[in-house]
């Protein structure tokens, strides 16, 4: 074979490896929030047509909408849809990352005080993600698993809190400044 056949043999085998080791790497970077939200979620946060953005409190009444998280029945205050909001890529895929979640340390079994919800829509599928900021703690609505969340909880609220009313006031981890979601 000339030297001319070998370069090109070995340029497509080191493509392949590369290759390889690509898909490797994007595998091990989210499969265990994949095992944890599930490939349909996965799927509905990184894809969705729709995502809105909720904050959540107590039910004081039947006249708001309400969505139930680990037993707990809770009032959507207010809904802001966000689909169309720039930097909304870096965010759905923090979500989808493990690093971005403490896999180290189990939640602890406290009542979570839920306050804040993603909610993504794509035809008939819908998935809600659910957040204790206080705690750092996330679930998928209608679960019972519970993950803690790093610091990304924070970039999160951040990013949302300038397109909610009053909500700023209410959720803690907000400030003026605005960092780069961690992906």
């Amino acid at each position: 074979m000339s030297r001319g056949k070998w370069a090109i043999l070995t340029m497509v085998l080191l493509g392949c490896v590369l290759g390889g080791f690509a898909v490797w790497h994007h595998y091990r970077q989210g499969r265990r929030i994949l095992e944890f939200w599930g490939s349909e979620t996965a799927m509905l946060i990184r894809h969705a047509d729709q995502v809105e953005v909720w904050r959540l409190g107590p039910q004081s009444d039947q006249s708001r909408s309400q969505l139930e998280v680990s037993g707990q029945s809770l009032a959507i205050l207010e809904q802001v849809e966000i689909s169309r909001l720039r930097g909304l890529v870096h965010a759905r895929h923090a979500l989808i990352i493990d690093r971005n979640y403490d896999w180290s340390t189990a939640p602890a079994d406290q009542a979570a005080v839920w306050d804040l919800a993603l909610h993504f829509r794509d035809g008939e599928q819908q998935t809600t993600l659910v957040f204790a900021t206080a705690s750092r703690l996330a679930c998928v609505a209608g679960r019972t698993q519970v993950v803690r969340v790093t610091q990304m909880m924070d970039r999160v609220v951040e990013f949302v809190t300038p397109h909610m009313s009053n909500l700023a006031e209410e959720l803690p981890g907000t400030s003026e400044a605005s960092p780069r979601l961690e992906n």
